[in-house]
């Protein structure tokens, strides 16, 4: 991490040492002495006096005024309504509904289900004593060293 760092910081110092140098380069360039003009300025125009231009011609026109509205008549309240429906009629008493009386039913039979399917238990898996997990997984000194030195893992 501190080599791209101090790539990254390399790279920038040598960006503003080249820009410096061109910049000098360039000053160098403009001054009087090395300065030979590849050619000789354009004359400067001659000053006439502005064209008068006709008047232009009129694009808007004002708008044309609308006739007036016809008169309008003298308002009359609408006639009446008539009536939308005649007044109600009396009628007689509704006649009562005489029903025949309740049959009591026999009782409902009982519905039996099946029985719930029963859980599928897996097979137990044979496990190792918990003495050779401890014995590779919790070693209380660490592995011995390798015979080859750590360059020769490269």
């Amino acid at each position: 991490m501190v080599s791209l760092n101090l790539s990254f910081t390399s790279v920038f110092i040598l960006a503003i040492l080249l820009t410096f140098a061109e910049a000098n380069n360039r000053k160098l360039l403009q001054t009087p002495t090395n300065y030979q003009p590849a050619y000789s300025p354009p004359p400067s125009p001659i000053y006439s006096p502005p064209v008068t231009l006709p008047p232009p011609t009129p694009v808007y026109s004002p708008p044309v005024t609308p006739p007036p509205p016809p008169p309008t008549p003298v308002y009359s309240p609408p006639p009446p309504p008539a009536p939308v429906y005649s007044p109600p009629v009396t009628l007689p008493p509704p006649t009562p509904v005489t029903y025949p009386p309740p049959v009591a039913l026999p009782p409902p039979a009982p519905i039996y289900s099946s029985p719930p399917p029963a859980p599928i238990v897996p097979p137990l898996k044979a496990t190792p004593s918990p003495q050779a997990y401890r014995a590779f997984y919790y070693r209380k000194a660490p592995p011995p060293p390798t015979s080859k030195p750590w360059w020769g893992l490269l």
